[in-house]
């Protein structure tokens, strides 16, 4: 049976990774601007927030742990007031700061954005972007030593910041050539990786045409690249090279040769600021958790989206990335698929709302019904009484959707989360999907009354409670069934 998107993010948690690379903060000040100064013919801006996040590869760490894995990030910062910041807000991201050796001589690199009304006036760059020392060179490699047999992924995202240095890399290669890993290379420069022979690159469309050596692109951009691939693999031996291209999505080559492209999704005002990090970070995840490459190019661009459609911050957490991909990981397949949503969801302290019906033909009513159910909690599952249940329930004429039909239509709704199909001759209730899901709320109707439900006390033993929603009046499959018979019998008639 094919596995669904949230089934691959669930063993997210179960891998760890260690990222390397250079650490950016970025600093994001922003206010409104009504005048210019009288000092020079320049905007005066008054301040209203000074945001800092975490950029470069503490922004991949940030997103490895965001999606749910454990994270091991080495870099080498300054012995200064923005490292101790940096320590910091590693540890609120997730993860240790354990490994951010500090060099005394160093300053901390700080990129720090102007905004006035939400549009960008300067950015002002701070720190040392030379080689580390050798003496930081040498921790950062006993470092990666200490770390590197317990990983299950490498991720080295560099910015050619002065971290990966010759001696870095020469360590990277031997450590894999004796114990080989998932290495995914986000750099500049990659042909300085090409020994690793690493599973995966991700050069941007600018870094795609630097690699190939080509001084100036074309205006079909993904045409031009698609007749690359030998060249690539040539020149970083990676087996995937993904070429992102931003708003025209990414393509895809295995060990030279065109595998697929992927469309991006499009997004209204994007701040692609550290999009490529959420990328990479996704991808590497969904491939590790056995995810073929289609799947892990839809998850990675699912991801990207996620974080271009916030202002500052550039991260997507698992959440967040299985509610942006298609719908397909609404539907759940089996008992064992509701028991371990169950328990990813109550993991992370949501509140689970479960309602049930036939749904035959959504309507108004439906749709209302099934948005108040959802303002209850934090996730609705939806228990659909299967064709032959409905048959059972209302007769030989009914259903008049399909089960096929029904879960696509219902599929559609913002406000439902996952579609469960129930219904047996021996038990036509959702009590078994209850025992198993043990809902914190349970939604029917208010043409019921609690005294009719055979499974209001089933879940109150399982320390849930039953809501009953008022119906939106004058709106049932029943009476619009009964309008279109009507309507077509009078049209006949006239004719």
């Amino acid at each position: 049976m094919e596995k669904y998107n949230w089934q691959f993010t669930a063993q997210f948690e179960q891998k760890k990774i260690l990222v390397i690379g250079d650490l950016i903060l970025d600093e994001y000040i922003e206010g409104d601007s009504t005048r210019l100064s009288p000092e020079a013919p320049v905007p005066v801006v008054d301040v209203q927030s000074d945001n800092w996040v975490l950029g470069g590869a503490a922004n991949v760490a940030a997103n490895v742990r965001a999606l749910g894995a454990q994270v091991i990030f080495c870099s080498v910062i300054g012995a200064d007031a923005e490292a101790d910041r940096a320590c910091a807000m590693a540890v609120e991201a997730g993860y240790s700061s354990d490994g951010l050796i500090q060099e005394k001589e160093r300053k901390t690199l700080v990129k720090t954005r102007v905004l006035a009304d939400g549009h960008p006036l300067a950015r002002i760059d701070r720190g040392d972007d030379t080689p580390i020392s050798v003496i930081s060179q040498q921790r950062l490699i006993q470092q990666v030593q200490r770390h590197f047999g317990a990983c299950d992924g490498i991720i080295v995202a560099d910015y050619h910041k002065g971290v990966i240095t010759p001696a870095i890399i020469d360590c990277l290669c031997n450590l894999i050539r004796k114990q080989p890993k998932f290495v995914a290379i986000d750099s500049k420069r990659l042909t300085l990786f090409r020994e690793m022979e690493p599973t995966l690159v991700k050069p941007n469309y600018p870094e795609a045409l630097q690699l190939l050596g080509y001084e100036r692109g074309a205006k079909d951009r993904r045409a031009l690249l698609e007749r690359c691939g030998a060249e690539l693999y040539h020149k970083t031996r990676a087996h995937w090279s993904v070429l992102t291209l931003d708003k025209e999505g990414s393509l895809w080559f295995e060990k030279g040769k065109l595998a697929f492209h992927i469309g991006a999704i499009p997004v209204v005002s994007p701040h692609v600021c550290g999009a490529g990090d959420t990328f990479i970070s996704a991808c590497t995840l969904g491939l590790l958790a056995g995810a073929d490459a289609k799947r892990a190019a839809a998850m990675a661009t699912a991801a990207a989206t996620v974080a271009i459609e916030k202002e500052t911050v550039s991260l997507c957490t698992r959440l967040e990335l299985l509610a942006k991909l298609d719908n397909e990981q609404k539907l759940v397949t089996s008992l064992k698929h509701l028991r371990e949503i169950r328990g990813y969801y109550k993991s992370m302290g949501r509140r689970i709302v479960f309602t049930n019906g036939c749904f035959d033909i959504l309507h108004s009513g439906h749709v209302n019904y099934l948005r108040q159910a959802k303002r209850l909690g934090d996730v609705l599952i939806v228990g659909v009484n299967d064709d032959e249940s409905i048959r059972r329930l209302k007769g030989s004429e009914r259903p008049i959707n399909g089960i096929s039909d029904r879960l696509s239509v219902l599929a559609g709704l913002g406000c439902v989360d996952h579609l469960v199909v129930f219904g047996c001759v021996q038990d036509d209730t959702p009590t078994t999907l209850i025992n198993v899901l043990e809902p914190d709320v349970f939604v029917k109707g208010g043409d019921y009354q609690l005294s009719e439900l055979p499974e209001a006390k089933l879940v109150e033993s399982l320390g849930g409670r039953v809501e009953l929603i008022p119906l939106t009046a004058n709106r049932s499959t029943t009476q619009l069934i009964r309008r279109i018979y009507e309507h077509t019998h009078d049209k006949s008639a006239i004719v």
